[in-house]
C-alpha cells in the first residue's frame, strides 16, 4: 500500500477525524487504568449482571448461562470485524500477532477511548524489532477503524471490554480439538486408512470456497462444522449423509439462496448463524428431526416467515439472537415442542400473547429490547424455570407470572422497577433472583417467604446506594441460606 493510499484510507476510516477516539500510550494507559475501571463498567456485568458471584474455573458450554456465552460470541465476533477491516485494506496477509486490546466505550457502544498493544509476532518470534515495526504501521489504521466501531453491546452505564486475540492470517485463529474420532484438517481426512472410526469433522476457517468431497468418505459421521469460511452454498448432498447430526455452517455468505436442503430424518442441530439470510430458507423444512435450530446474527428487519417451521414438529431449542427482529410472529405458537427460546438484542417493543402457548417452554431470553410489558397470559408457560428480561423498559410484571410454579431464575434487572413485583413473592421454586440496577427504594420483608432462594442481587438501586438496606432482613435471609449482593 502507498503512502497516499495509506493516508487515504485511514480518513476513510476515521471520518477525516471526527468523533475519534482517544488511542492511549502505553504510558497513559497505565496512569489511568484505575481511574477508567471506576468509570467504566465491566461489558460481562451488562451480559450478565450476576457474572462476578460464580464461581471460577472453566464450565461446559451446556453449564453457562446466557450472558457467559454472549460473552464469548461477541469476542469472537469482535476478532472476526477486526480481521476483516485488515484483510481489506490488504493488511497482515502473511503473518500472525498477538493484540491485546482495552477498549471503553459509550452506553451505546461508540468507543470513547482505546488501548492497544501488540504482544507477539507469531512469523518473528522473539523479536521486539519486528513488534514495533508493527506498531508503527498498524496504529492509525486501528486508531482510525475504532473511531467508527461500535461494540455491539448497548446499556445504560459506559462499559469496558479487554481482550487478546490473534490478527492477521486467519486459519492460525483455528481451535484445533483433539480426541478420538475427530479430524481436524483436509489433509488428515484424505490420508486417514480408518474412515469408519471419523464422527467429527471440523473444518471451520479454513477459507473454503465450497464443500469439500473427502467429508463423504466417513460412513459414522455425525458431526460437521464449515463454520467461518467462504461458502457460498451448501449442496443438497450434505443433508444426505445418512449419520449427520449437527451442521454448523455459521458465519459464511450464503444468502437466501445459498440452502440446497435435502429432506432427511436424522439432522438434529443445524447453525445457519451469520449467514446473510434476510428469511429463513424453505428447506428448513425437510430436516423433519430438527431439535436446535439457530439463526441469529442475521438481518430479519423486514419480518421473519414461520411458515417453514410448521413441520418441524420436535424443534426443541430456536436461537434467533441479535436478528434485528422488529416483531416476533405470532407463528410462533405452532412450535409446541420448544423448550429454549433465544430472543437477545433484538428490537421487540412487545412480544406477542400466542408466546404464551409453548406449554413446553422451559427457558425464555427477552433481555436487550425494548418491551414496556410482559404477556399478560405469561403465566400459561406452566413449564418455565429460566427468564431473561434484563435491560428492557419494564416497571411491573403480569399478575399471572405468579403461576410459574417450576420458575429457578429471574432476571429483571437494569429495567424501571420502583418495587418488588407481588408476583414474584408467591414463587414457590424461586432459586436466583437478579433486582439489580432498577429504582428500588425498599425491600419488602415477605422475600423471607422465598425458601427456596439461593442468591438475590439488588446492586444499583437506591437501597442498596443509600445502604438503607435492612439488616434484620439481612439475616433473615442469610439464616435461610440466601446471599444477597447489595
Amino acid at each position: 500500500m502507498t503512502r497516499a493510499l495509506f493516508t487515504s484510507f485511514c480518513l476513510l476510516l476515521s471520518g477525516i477525524g471526527l468523533a475519534q477516539p482517544v488511542c492511549l500510550t502505553p504510558a497513559e494507559h497505565k496512569a489511568l487504568s484505575r481511574k477508567l475501571d471506576q468509570e467504566y463498567i465491566p461489558v460481562r456485568s451488562v451480559l450478565d449482571p450476576g457474572f462476578q458471584n460464580r464461581p471460577p474455573g472453566y464450565r461446559e458450554e451446556n453449564e453457562m448461562t446466557p450472558g457467559e456465552k454472549k460473552f464469548f460470541e461477541l469476542n469472537a465476533q469482535f476478532g472476526t470485524d477486526l480481521n476483516q477491516m485488515l484483510r481489506k485494506a490488504n493488511l497482515l496477509q502473511d503473518t500472525t500477532c498477538l493484540l491485546m486490546v482495552s477498549l471503553y466505550a459509550r452506553p451505546d457502544g461508540s468507543v470513547q477511548r482505546v488501548f492497544f498493544e501488540f504482544g507477539r509476532n507469531f512469523m518473528q518470534k522473539n523479536d521486539s524489532l519486528a513488534v514495533m515495526r508493527l506498531t508503527e504501521k498498524l496504529r492509525p489504521v486501528l486508531c482510525a477503524w475504532f473511531s467508527t466501531y461500535h461494540f455491539p453491546v448497548t446499556g445504560d452505564k459506559p462499559y469496558r471490554f479487554s481482550t487478546s486475540l490473534p490478527i492477521g492470517k486467519l486459519p492460525s485463529r483455528r481451535k484445533l480439538r483433539k480426541g478420538p474420532g475427530i479430524l481436524v484438517t483436509l489433509e488428515d481426512a484424505e490420508k486417514t486408512t480408518r474412515p469408519d472410526t471419523v464422527k467429527n469433522l471440523v473444518f471451520n476457517t479454513l477459507e473454503l470456497t465450497e464443500v469439500p468431497e473427502v467429508i463423504y468418505r466417513f460412513p459414522n459421521l455425525e458431526i460437521l462444522d464449515l463454520s467461518a469460511n467462504a461458502l457460498t452454498a451448501i449442496p443438497e448432498k450434505v443433508f444426505t449423509i445418512p449419520t449427520l447430526k449437527q451442521l454448523n455452517v455459521s458465519f459464511n455468505p450464503l444468502g437466501n439462496e445459498g440452502l440446497h436442503v435435502a429432506r432427511n430424518r436424522h439432522l438434529k442441530l443445524l447453525n445457519l448463524q451469520s449467514t446473510k439470510i434476510t428469511d429463513l430458507p424453505k428447506g428448513v423444512s425437510k430436516n423433519r428431526r430438527l431439535e436446535s435450530l439457530w439463526l441469529g446474527l442475521n438481518n430479519f428487519s423486514d419480518g421473519l416467515s414461520t411458515r417453514p417451521l410448521r413441520r418441524l414438529r420436535r424443534l426443541k431449542d430456536l436461537n434467533l439472537y441479535r436478528a434485528r427482529l422488529n416483531t416476533l410472529p405470532v407463528g410462533i405458537r405452532r412450535l409446541k415442542r420448544l423448550e429454549i427460546l433465544d430472543l437477545y438484542y433484538n428490537n421487540l417493543t412487545e412480544l406477542p400473547e400466542p408466546l404464551c402457548r409453548l406449554p413446553r417452554l422451559q427457558q425464555l431470553a427477552v433481555s436487550n429490547n425494548k418491551l414496556n410489558t410482559l404477556p399478560k397470559n405469561l403465566g400459561r408457560l406452566r413449564k418455565l424455570q429460566v427468564l431473561y428480561t434484563h435491560h428492557n423498559l419494564l416497571t411491573s410484571l403480569p399478575a399471572s407470572l405468579s403461576k410459574l410454579y417450576y420458575l429457578r431464575i429471574l432476571d429483571i434487572s437494569h429495567n424501571g422497577f420502583f418495587a418488588v413485583p407481588d408476583p414474584i413473592l408467591t414463587l414457590p421454586y424461586l432459586e436466583e433472583l437478579e433486582l439489580s440496577h432498577n429504582r428500588l427504594t425498599d425491600l419488602p420483608a415477605t422475600l423471607t417467604h422465598l425458601k427456596t432462594l439461593k442468591k438475590l442481587y439488588v446492586r444499583g438501586n437506591p437501597v442498596s446506594e443509600s445502604k438503607t438496606v435492612s439488616s434484620v432482613l439481612i439475616n433473615q435471609l442469610e439464616e435461610n441460606k440466601t446471599e444477597v449482593f447489595y
